[in-house]
């Protein structure tokens, strides 16, 4: 019960975090360009340097088959969401499809699973985010352009989270420990990534059309998709994963999160229902603070 109450705790913060958000853009404090420029710090800077950090440990052979395990359960869950998405939302819902794959991992799982597990399962978390990034820069690609010729290696090998990953491996493999000095910059700038994602959503929902957005029958049914009927799937199949209680929930709260903040960006690079992408993040997120605690409360009985 006590990881319950730390995790209300934590989505309680977030909400507060994202509260500033919507007061900066109504006071006109931040516009749509800033929102931008801050989202960009989250991506290129404060989560590769949680990534970073997260590696840069000692070799430990039994994380690492945990990790591998990780990794592979979340390729099976990606398919899973995929093959339920495309039954459910229809061919023609490219955007909610892409909604119920991809969640918001990095964003919103990174500081949940600090505060619940601790910084060190934060290693398990970029396993899953380099198997998410490969099928969202190929896949999610696809599904949103509907033009195979627009999978770029050159893309997927210059993501940031890519590029913090292989610093890491390099870094967890090799018998190199990092200067003080540069750990400090690596927390520093890893602090930011809560504060900086939760702003920038709380900043979208200050910007959105919240009356156009509760009325469109299709974001109920992806987020249900997304927030409950894939993290239930995954939690029946971690009843059965050779793996600890916490790399199990590690697992789940990866599958718990709301839609990736890429549905809403994705959307409008490709030409695809941007407002119904942003409403989607929006509302899973919101969503996602009743649901997560609920479906963490199940699992506890469970797991």
């Amino acid at each position: 019960m006590e990881m319950v109450l730390i995790l209300v705790r934590q989505i309680l913060v977030m909400l507060a975090m994202m509260a500033i958000g919507i007061a900066l853009i109504k006071t006109k404090m931040l516009d749509r360009n800033g929102v931008g420029q801050l989202s960009n710090i989250a991506m290129y800077v404060a989560t590769p340097a949680v990534i970073i950090q997260a590696f840069a440990i000692d070799y430990d052979r039994e994380q690492l088959v945990n990790g591998l395990w990780v990794a592979a359960f979340f390729a099976l869950a990606l398919l899973i969401s995929a093959v339920l998405a495309y039954v459910v939302c229809g061919r023609a819902d490219k955007v909610g499809q892409y909604a119920v794959i991809f969640s918001n991992t990095g964003f919103v799982g990174i500081p949940i699973i600090q505060s619940l597990l601790g910084p060190e399962y934060v290693f398990y978390v970029t396993m899953t985010m380099a198997v998410g990034t490969f099928v969202m820069w190929t896949y999610g690609i696809y599904l949103m352009s509907g033009d195979m010729s627009q999978i770029s290696a050159r893309k997927i090998l210059t993501n940031p989270a890519v590029i913090a990953l292989a610093i890491g491996l390099v870094l967890f493999f090799a018998p190199i420990h990092l200067p003080a000095m540069v750990n400090q910059v690596l927390t520093g700038m890893g602090n930011l990534n809560t504060g900086l994602a939760m702003l920038v959503l709380g900043a979208n929902l200050g910007m959105s059309n919240i009356g156009l957005m509760i009325t469109d029958v299709r974001l109920y049914k992806a987020s249900a998709l997304r927030l409950v009927a894939v993290p239930l799937l995954v939690l029946i199949t971690l009843f059965f994963m050779p793996v600890s209680f916490e790399v199990k929930m590690v697992m789940l709260i990866a599958e718990a999160t709301p839609c990736g903040a890429a549905t809403s960006m994705l959307a409008q690079m490709f030409g695809a229902d941007y407002q119904y992408g942003t409403g989607l993040v929006i509302m899973t997120t919101l969503i996602s603070m009743i649901t997560m605690p609920l479906l963490l409360t199940l699992a506890l009985q469970i797991l």
